[in-house]
């Protein structure tokens, strides 16, 4: 194998070639994140995700080692985005998230905007607050129900995201980079299907302890 050296002149030629030559494209930024996106390309993770890993393993055991990565997973997301998220319009996640739903759908009560983030209504009411503080949305009564309050995403809302879209698009590649484009819609497929399940224990049981769940969703269980 050539020495590191000789492999940096050789994909620094490339770069060179798909720069076409263009001066503003030739930078150490620009070199170092070409570099990155060979590396990653260049990285053997199918071991990683093979389930000739876990074959031997009990059902007992499968379900805990997949709450612990789950929850692994969202700590190192939380990690990046706490470092990264106050640097942009945005300052936290929890600002960016109620900003992307309404995005998409321009106004909603109030309620519903924290239930679809599925935080409590005191939390979710503290976040409303900071982002109405920031003008990034506004709130005025719900014109089909007087008892609560629409809330819709302004101009400088808009804005803070598509100014913040480089970093977040920063996110989402190292969040999950390593999957191809088929192991992230097996991902994605199985998140659906988990959350379609608990968003339903939140909607209808979220009351219930957890024995009672577990009794009340038996027929859904496996093992």
């Amino acid at each position: 194998m050539d020495s590191t050296l000789i492999q940096i002149v050789r994909h620094y030629e490339r770069f060179k070639e798909n720069s076409k030559g263009a001066l503003e494209n030739d930078n150490v930024a620009k070199f170092s994140a070409y570099l990155h996106q060979v590396a990653l390309s260049e990285s053997d993770y199918s071991e990683t995700v093979s389930t000739e890993n876990w074959q031997n393993f009990n059902r007992k055991t499968l379900l805990e080692m997949t709450t612990a990565y789950i929850g692994k997973m969202s700590r190192y997301v939380d990690n990046y985005c706490r470092k990264n998220l106050p640097k942009t319009a945005l300052g936290n996640v929890e600002e960016f998230t109620y900003l992307i739903v309404l995005l998409e759908h321009q106004q909603l009560p109030k309620s519903e905007l924290i239930k679809r983030n599925n935080h409590a209504i005191t939390t979710g009411t503290d976040i409303v607050a900071r982002l109405i503080n920031k003008n990034f949305v506004v709130q005025f009564p719900n014109p089909v129900d007087k008892r609560s309050v629409m809330i819709s995403i302004t101009d400088h809302g808009k804005g803070a995201i598509f100014s913040s879209s480089e970093t977040l698009n920063n996110l989402s590649m190292i969040g999950a980079g390593v999957l191809s484009n088929q192991e992230l819609m097996q991902l994605i497929g199985m998140l659906q299907k988990l959350d379609t399940f608990h968003e339903r224990i939140h909607d209808e049981h979220k009351n219930l302890d957890l024995a009672e769940i577990i009794a009340d969703n038996k027929t859904l269980l496996q093992g």
